[in-house]
């Protein structure tokens, strides 16, 4: 469930729809995508240390991931860490919540 900031309704994001939306439990290749601009919709806690990072699906993600895994992908390390950090803080954040 994600909540929409204009209409504080919450929206259902299922986990199976891999048409719409990309998962991975990678934070680092989560880390990744935010670096190069895809939209991260939602991230659903697994545990209190792991979580699904659910992006809306792009022609080019694919890609994107297919690049991180064979080093040809390439990111500003100072901003890749700092989204790292802010990925990890929030999903922190999520467990002390519940």
């Amino acid at each position: 469930m994600k909540k929409d900031n204009q209409s504080n309704k919450l929206t259902y994001i299922p986990l199976d729809d891999y048409q719409n939306y990309y998962y991975s439990n990678d934070i680092d290749v989560a880390s990744t995508l935010v670096c190069k601009g895809y939209t991260l919709v939602d991230i659903v806690p697994i545990s209190h240390t792991k979580a699904t990072f659910v992006f809306k699906n792009h022609p080019a993600i694919t890609d994107a991931v297919d690049g991180f895994w064979s080093s040809r992908i390439e990111v500003r390390p100072l901003e890749f860490a700092n989204t790292r950090k802010n990925l990890k803080s929030r999903i922190y954040a999520m467990q002390k919540n519940h």
